[in-house]
């Protein structure tokens, strides 16, 4: 028994000496390297599946924080751009609106779109347009009808391309020009309508429409604004209207004179009343009565003479009628036969009368 004992003991010692010993044999040897490749692989697969990890948060992060809300404002800004190119440019048939548009997306940061000025890329495009269509469209009197914001303008070339070059992109973008399609019509108004009655024939007007804003009577009574007293606004609806002709009241040619005449030494007083009434005079000459001379003498102006004299004196008939002939673009006509008592007509300053001093 103690013979086994003493053997076990010594295989037992034997064992320990070789898992402890330093030993390199072949067999131990790749063991150990085989073991370690398991550990170091585990450990690489860590390292590998941790990087992922944390390359993937910082993607998402990165893309979610910084990368999508910049494309975003970049891609804001592009269909903004597009957007006003196409405002501008919205009858443009050539390739003038798509060479600008790709240029928009070729621009890679918000700084570089920010950088480019759309309007002043269109600019002389929409310009250089409407200035060879002046010429295209022009009348035997060298004129255009203008277009813009719902008012038509009777234009000569020189006010025309006067009123093109010192106008912006913005309101380029809504002038139409066409050719002269006029008519010439009657406004029946009244003095204060008639630019005070101190217009001739051959001044050139423009001619707007008044109204009122209606209300309700809450809406009156909550802005303390009496029904009678109800907010107006005005909207201009033809613009180089010429006066042809005017017709001022009958009651303006009516002229009544009383003199008096004192005789002396004994106190004698005379009156003599004289009246004139030149729409019977104009019937008269019809008939034959007067002839040309002596009419010319007497009516020659006679109505633009007393607008002058009234105007010089500063006193004058207001409650005279007027109907005034003037020339109107035709598809503004059913709109001042609508508004014939609320329309009012204004002197342009750059086609003022002569008088007008500023």
């Amino acid at each position: 028994m103690k013979d086994i004992k003493k053997q076990l003991e010594q295989y037992y010692t034997q064992l320990t000496d070789i898992f402890n010993t330093a030993d390199n044999s072949p067999k131990l040897l790749h063991r150990k390297n085989v073991l370690k490749r398991k550990e170091d692989e585990e450990l690489l697969t860590g390292v590998v599946v941790v990087s992922l990890i944390v390359i993937i948060l910082l993607s998402l992060g990165y893309y979610f924080a910084v990368f999508a809300p910049q494309q975003a404002e970049l891609d804001n800004l592009k269909q903004e751009k597009i957007n006003q190119v196409n405002t501008l440019l919205q009858d443009d048939e050539g390739h003038n609106r798509e060479a600008i548009i790709q240029e928009i997306e070729r621009q890679n940061t918000v700084d570089e779109l920010e950088s480019m000025d759309v309007e002043s890329m269109v600019y002389p495009m929409l310009k250089n347009t409407l200035l060879e269509q002046l010429n295209g469209y022009k009348d035997k009197y060298d004129r255009v009808e203008i277009t813009t914001d719902n008012s038509t303008d009777i234009m000569s070339i020189t006010h025309a391309k006067a009123y093109i070059n010192s106008s912006e992109a913005n309101t380029l973008s809504t002038i139409t020009v066409s050719p002269v399609d006029s008519v010439i019509m009657p406004l029946s108004i009244n003095r204060k309508q008639a630019a005070s009655g101190l217009i001739t024939v051959g001044n050139v007007v423009d001619i707007y429409k008044t109204q009122n804003n209606e209300i309700s009577q809450e809406e009156s009574d909550e802005e303390n604004i009496s029904m009678e007293n109800q907010p107006t606004t005005s909207t201009r609806i033809v613009g180089g209207s010429r006066v042809v002709s005017i017709l001022r009241s009958k009651d303006s040619g009516s002229i009544e004179q009383n003199l008096e005449l004192s005789q002396s030494p004994k106190s004698r007083n005379y009156s003599q009343t004289s009246s004139l009434d030149i729409e019977q005079i104009l019937s008269s000459k019809a008939a034959g009565v007067y002839n040309e001379k002596e009419l010319k003498v007497l009516l020659d102006d006679y109505g633009t003479r007393l607008a002058g004299y009234e105007r010089t004196s500063q006193i004058g008939e207001l409650d005279v009628e007027y109907i005034i002939m003037v020339e109107v673009p035709r598809d503004s006509v059913e709109d001042l036969i609508n508004n014939m008592d609320n329309i009012i007509l204004a002197i342009p300053t750059y086609d003022a009368p002569s008088w007008v001093k500023l």
